[in-house]
């Protein structure tokens, strides 16, 4: 197969990507969703995330690798490119543990819920760190996670270029859903931040006056200590059962085993070692996927240090957001069946105080109550 070839399949297998992602994304489909079997769009985002997983392992076994370098740094600027791809990775992940609930934002929350019977789960955008300023900037990281490379082969710039094309192409569809859904409060907070890109010069505030909601997944960080414990933990087992680096189409099948194991182990220990830390029933959800979310990044990041340190380079990031989400979504699902008694204690009082409460005026949504980021590989 010649190069023009590979470098073509490798272009149509992320353009399928983008095809498949926001074709599951539309609102169209989740209507007939809804309509056809019942299930909410937003417990629909977690079927989203696992065909993004699934594509991906895919797209990476069939991934046409080429020997042709565009570029390959040596010295300080290789240094210095690493430092920098290696913060926008680390960035992704901090966005997610930080300034999203990941419980929601995958939809492990949905599921749970629907598990518990405790009725569907509400959203909110936090003003919160970059989100005060950029509507989606786990999409802002994806620039620097692809394009950032010391050594960059030519199907590695097929997989930046095509993959922010669509990026952009993604934000601005997404941006488009938000409006539709959720109207004028999602367009307040539209005109103050960028799409992608802060608004410097038009709106250097950002969301600073706009009256939003504070974070409330690290009130108490020293709670989620069990999840940095056991995520270095799950680092270790990934390179047992993986090995320091992800490359070949097994290698793609072991990660995906791993991942399923790793959610399984781990969330069921730290289900039985958790307790809930709120009288809330939403609440002790988002502190319980928060855990396990810093647990799922801990253990991609600490796998991909121990291989950098044996190899001199870092596992294939192909594997890198199948074993992120897989151990999220799952890691929650199993954490909560683990003390399911304990987690829905909560649910009875609730309840009966909703039953013994007067019916109060619908609630206006909040600024931005939707706009938030499906991003187990790709733009929601």
């Amino acid at each position: 197969m010649s190069q023009s070839v590979q470098l073509l399949v490798d272009a149509l297998l992320v353009i399928g990507f983008g095809v498949q992602h926001s074709g599951l994304a539309t609102l169209r489909v989740k209507r007939a969703v809804k309509a056809k079997t019942g299930i909410e769009p937003l417990a629909w985002r977690s079927v989203e995330s696992l065909a993004n997983v699934v594509y991906i392992l895919a797209a990476a076994a069939l991934w046409q690798s080429t020997d042709t370098v565009v570029w390959e740094l040596s010295g300080a600027a290789m240094v210095i490119m690493y430092a920098l791809a290696v913060a926008s990775w680390l960035w992704y992940w901090q966005l997610h543990l930080f300034e999203y609930d990941c419980g929601l934002a995958f939809g492990s929350t949905t599921l749970v819920s629907e598990a518990a019977k405790a009725g569907r789960p509400k959203i909110t955008n936090w003003k919160v760190g970059s989100r005060r300023w950029i509507r989606f900037p786990v999409h802002t990281a994806f620039f620097g996670m692809f394009f950032l490379l010391p050594t960059m082969t030519a199907d590695l710039l097929v997989l930046a270029v095509v993959a922010n094309v669509y990026n952009v192409i993604g934000s601005i569809l997404y941006d488009k859903r938000l409006i539709a859904t959720a109207g004028e409060p999602y367009l307040r907070y539209l005109h103050v931040t960028g799409l992608i890109f802060p608004p410097v010069y038009r709106a250097p505030k950002g969301a600073g006056d706009l009256p939003m909601p504070a974070p409330a997944h690290w009130r108490r960080p020293s709670m989620h200590l069990p999840g940095l414990v056991v995520g270095l933990g799950l680092g270790v087992l990934y390179h047992l059962l993986i090995g320091p680096t992800a490359v070949t189409p097994m290698d793609m099948l072991k990660a995906g085993g791993a991942g399923l194991l790793g959610a399984v182990v781990t969330g069921l220990l730290l289900g039985a070692v958790l307790k809930p830390r709120a009288a809330d029933w939403a609440q002790q959800q988002t502190d319980l996927s928060t855990t396990v979310a810093l647990n799922a990044a801990t253990g991609v990041v600490t796998w991909a240090t121990i291989g950098w340190v044996q190899t001199g380079q870092a596992p294939s990031f192909a594997a890198f957001l199948p074993l992120w989400f897989i151990v999220q979504y799952l890691g929650h699902v199993f954490a909560f069946l683990a003390g399911r008694r304990k987690w829905t204690a909560a649910l009875a009082g609730e309840g009966s105080a909703e039953a013994a409460a007067p019916a109060a005026a619908p609630e206006k949504p909040r600024i931005g109550v939707t706009a938030r980021t499906n991003t187990a590989g790709g733009v929601s």
